[in-house]
């Protein structure tokens, strides 16, 4: 599944091209050619294990991964269309290659009296994995500011929510992203917190860092006061470094005899800050004039989103059959995605700001019929597959 569909609508990311997928294999081979990974991470761990160290590898890794899987993947990708791809967005092929690292950290961890580090040992794999996830992050910050230039000037606050986002994803996260990841581990945590890190508030979770951003993003957008403070000389950027490193270093010191868990929140915050750093120097659009929300007589921001979230919530044949229906009534509004004229684009993007209120008005309409149809399909279903 791509990483897209765990996004808010109102984010939006750059697919991969041609371009980018070129540089990305290139990075990908130059890995493969690594001595460690022409041990260890070139191939699936089952190709040359046994049936029975498959067993207990499986009962400790459940999302196996490996350098050669990711590159058929890529090469699958290169005969799909964009929304079949496996990697639609750089975001997703990065996912993967943590799933590599993160497996040989945790399977490989050294546990009781140190033993030597060489080829073949546990402690040796373990070290390499280390490596190779700082030094593929390295890398993919490289990639990602070299992507920013070309890319079209993007807010700041845009920027961070898929940041924030990407770091929620992340494998490394696993044990740092809902409220109940720290509240399983009870008072002691909490206690450790308040007496050895000075932290008297209670622990933070990547859940809460994403409500509280989402707040700020609303005050930007003109719905939420309350957040007003955030805003002024961007402060909202140093809270939100300072509140995604403090869950980082908080899992470190916490997991100091637990060296999996402790690399697994130095390699999160490694890629969490080298993102940060390109964000602050990323060209921004230059400051807006009035949105169509403001202007006398168009539909209000909250509005327009609101009907932002009820077509994302359709199917993809409701979402074409609103669209067919906004073309007839208001062309201009459509855009296409691949470079057709917008009546034979098979693809097109709703520019709502170029919808009159007559037509606005039509599309919630258009977008509410579709939901409550399907809402009266699937029970309709239910009441086939289960009559009274």
């Amino acid at each position: 599944m791509s990483w897209k569909s765990s996004l808010p609508p109102d984010l939006v990311l750059k697919p991969m091209i041609e371009s980018t997928t070129k540089e990305v294999h290139k990075m990908l081979e130059a890995f493969k050619r690594r001595e460690p990974c022409k041990l260890y991470f070139n191939r699936p761990v089952s190709a040359t294990a046994g049936a029975d160290f498959m067993r207990g590898y499986l009962t400790v890794i459940k999302q196996p991964m490996d350098l050669g899987t990711v590159t058929r993947k890529l090469e699958e990708d290169s005969k799909r269309p964009a929304d079949e791809k496996h990697y639609q967005f750089l975001e997703d092929f990065a996912c993967d290659c943590r799933q590599i690292w993160k497996n040989a950290l945790v399977f490989n961890e050294p546990r009781g009296k140190p033993e030597p580090n060489k080829p073949g040992s546990p402690a040796y794999i373990f070290d390499h994995a280390s490596k190779l996830a700082s030094d593929f992050e390295a890398k993919l910050a490289e990639m990602h500011r070299e992507l920013e230039k070309e890319a079209p000037p993007c807010p700041r606050l845009l920027r961070a929510r898929l940041l924030l986002a990407d770091v929620r994803r992340s494998p490394f996260s696993e044990h740092y992203r809902r409220e109940k990841d720290w509240r399983k581990l009870g008072d002691e945590y909490v206690a450790f917190l308040r007496e050895e890190m000075k932290r008297p508030s209670e622990p933070e979770d990547l859940d809460s860092i994403t409500d509280w951003l989402r707040k700020v993003q609303r005050q930007a957008d003109g719905e939420d006061a309350g957040q007003a403070a955030w805003l002024v000389g961007e402060a909202w950027l140093a809270e939100l470094k300072r509140r995604v490193v403090r869950v980082c270093e908080n899992a470190l010191a916490y997991n100091q005899g637990r060296q999996a868990a402790g690399k697994c929140a130095k390699h999160l915050k490694e890629a969490f800050e080298l993102r940060l750093e390109s964000i602050q120097t990323a060209a921004e659009p230059p400051p807006r004039g009035a949105r169509a929300a403001e202007r006398e007589g168009g539909p209000t921001f909250a509005q327009k989103r609101e009907l932002l979230r009820e077509l994302h919530d359709l199917s993809p044949l409701d979402q074409s059959r609103v669209a067919r229906q906004l073309a007839k009534e208001s062309p201009r509004a459509l855009k296409p995605l691949d470079g057709r004229e917008a009546g034979s684009s098979k693809r097109v993007r709703v520019e709502l700001d170029e919808l009159d209120a007559e037509t606005f008005a039509r599309a919630r309409e258009l977008a509410e019929e579709r939901a409550r149809k399907a809402v009266e399909m699937d029970l309709q279903d239910e009441l086939e597959e289960y009559p009274q």
